[in-house]
């Protein structure tokens, strides 16, 4: 999957397991774009045909909600609970899960936490 990784999630262990496992990734950092608006992140990926991948739920659904067309947002819960926090193998594997589910990425909003 081609994936553009949000500034809140660009840690570098998650990056390479990302591309071990054979997704075709760019960082937010890779392009020189941290701290531009959520928008600009959001065009970004769109420019480039990437599917965003963050940790900013609330922020990106409401973008999405806005309409148009778009690679697809894969979101990840954060709740401050150990137990409930996604490893960056989890996130891997959710992906895959999903991907395997043959559910459409394209201009859908998916959380990751439901297909660990």
């Amino acid at each position: 999957m081609k994936l553009l990784v949000d500034e809140d999630s660009q840690a570098r262990r998650l990056l390479d397991a990302l591309r071990h496992a054979g997704h075709d990734v760019l960082s937010v950092a890779e392009l020189g774009c941290n701290g531009v608006p959520d928008a600009d992140v959001f065009a970004l990926a769109q420019q480039h045909g990437r599917t965003l991948l963050t940790h900013n739920v609330a922020d990106f659904l409401a973008l999405v909600r806005q309409g148009g067309q778009h690679a697809g947002v894969l979101a990840i819960f954060r709740d401050g609970n150990p137990r409930h926090t996604m490893r960056y193998e989890q996130i891997v594997r959710a992906i895959g899960v999903l991907q395997a589910a043959g559910l459409p990425i394209q201009d859908q909003f998916h959380i990751l936490n439901h297909w660990r």
